[in-house]
């Protein structure tokens, strides 16, 4: 089935529609099928409205999904483990581990925190 118009409201070709549907109308398109000879008129509409808060970025370490980078030694197998079940992820680069601030925090890491990846994305 191919869309051959697309019509904004208040286009001809949109008027009945606009008095159905008033500003819940997005868009009506009219399209064919070659195949089956048969032509069909559809409209696009706004079925809920919900106010939504602007999302915003994180700007310090200390908010829950800033993401750090925490020294564990090699020989502290068993704190590696905890940092690798909380999500942590070995960066090889800077020879630490990445894991959410707030996950930091939990496992008693926050002393070994060198830097965090959003104040190094602020230095590119």
């Amino acid at each position: 089935m191919d869309v051959v118009k697309s019509l904004k409201p208040g286009k001809n070709g949109t008027k009945r529609f606009v008095e159905r549907y008033g500003d819940d109308l997005i868009a009506v398109r009219y399209r064919h099928d070659a195949e089956q000879q048969i032509s069909y008129t559809t409209v696009e509409l706004i079925v809920e409205r919900k106010h939504k808060q602007p999302k915003t970025r994180a700007q310090t370490p200390k908010q829950a999904t800033a993401l750090v980078f925490v020294r564990v030694s090699f020989h502290e197998k068993d704190m590696q483990l905890a940092v690798k079940q909380a999500g942590g992820k070995w960066q090889p680069e800077e020879k630490a581990w990445l894991l959410s601030y707030k996950a930091a925090v939990e496992l008693g890491l926050q002393e070994r925190i060198i830097n965090s990846w959003w104040s190094d994305m602020d230095t590119r």
